[in-house]
């Protein structure tokens, strides 16, 4: 690598079939990429070691917590939007914290282990944070694409291919949410390429059992194994939330063009003014103005398209990343809630 903002063309198609095949051995990742696992081992543990990439796994929202998740776009006072940023990502209820410009200073995306810890939260909590002038929450009504399903786009078809039948979810049977559902997602959820022998360890289980209940949650989409790099690292260097609107005759279909836009990592119908959320990668500016314009975004039927973009991601699904600041003389603060971190 050039630099720690650059991965060379070998990272990178390492890490576009991880996506296509998170959990796949590296002989198999080195038979599709025309190397061997030895050079594929190490590329990927330098890669773990330098923080530049994780496997996880999505965690559906029935196996976090009581209701979904609520997208927060929050004012603040002249130049406290880092802290304000910082005390968000601090608790345990955010799965996403960024510094953004245009509908707000800070973007936040806030999950409660309970509705009444939630609505909390959002009366009580966020609103009385030293900073903040103002909150704009909407909920989330279905998710409708996550990142767990964006691709970069480098491999061939032929490799596509390969992948995706090693891929293909073993046969399992729809799996009873109890306490070792939650125990293999919380297991998972920071380390999807665990072997089930380390599973099974960490759980006490046999390891028979232990592959029965994770093959069952990956087959009904309860856990979805994903790479996570930041976008700039890839080349993308805009980051954008979207609030997209259009007439409710017309929501299925442009979800199915929202959805499928090779900018969209996620997308989801909210209870608001809008109709959806949608995060997005862009190139640079002018990519994120072909796709307002002619992009999916550009269809007959919205009526409406807000932009926010990223300025700075401070935490992204449940972690801190490595580059948020934490502003001067600001120590870590107790959070509530009582969701894990990530």
């Amino acid at each position: 690598m050039a630099d720690d903002d650059k991965l060379d063309d070998a990272d990178l198609d390492l890490i576009a079939a991880l996506q296509h095949a998170p959990r796949a051995p590296f002989d198999m990742l080195a038979r599709v990429l025309g190397s061997s696992a030895r050079t594929v081992g190490r590329r990927y543990g330098r890669l773990l070691d330098e923080g530049l990439l994780r496997v996880i796994c999505e965690v559906d929202w029935s196996l976090l917590a009581e209701g979904p998740p609520v997208h927060l776009w929050i004012d603040t006072e002249p130049g406290r939007a880092r802290e304000v940023a910082a005390a968000l990502a601090d608790r345990a209820d955010t799965a996403h914290v960024g510094i953004t410009a245009g509908h707000g200073d800070v973007y936040a995306v806030l999950q409660g282990m309970t509705r009444a810890a939630t609505s909390r939260a959002l009366v009580d909590d966020i609103p009385g944070t030293p900073g903040i002038r103002g909150v704009r929450a909407h909920w989330s009504l279905r998710r409708l694409t996550s990142s767990a399903a964006w691709r970069l786009p480098r491999l061939t078809a032929d490799q596509e291919a390969a992948l995706a039948a090693h891929a293909a979810a073993e046969e399992g049977n729809d799996p009873n949410l109890g306490p070792l559902e939650r125990q293999v997602a919380a297991v998972l959820r920071d380390n999807a390429r665990a072997p089930y022998s380390d599973l099974a360890r960490a759980l006490d289980v046999s390891e028979s059992r232990a592959r029965r209940t994770a093959t069952a949650m990956f087959a009904s989409g309860l856990l979805r194994p994903r790479v996570e790099v930041e976008p700039r690292h890839l080349g993308y260097q805009v980051e954008a939330v979207l609030e997209i609107s259009c007439p409710p005759s017309a929501a299925t279909r442009l979800s199915t063009a929202l959805a499928a836009h090779p900018a969209t990592r996620f997308l989801a119908l909210i209870g608001a003014a809008g109709t959806f959320v949608c995060d997005g990668v862009f190139r640079d500016e002018g990519d994120l103005a072909d796709f307002i314009m002619g992009g999916a975004a550009a269809d007959v039927e919205v009526t409406a398209v807000a932009c926010t973009l990223q300025l700075e991601v401070v935490k992204r699904y449940w972690r801190r990343t490595q580059n948020a600041e934490r502003p001067p003389g600001q120590g870590r603060r107790p959070a509530p809630g009582s969701l894990p971190a990530g």
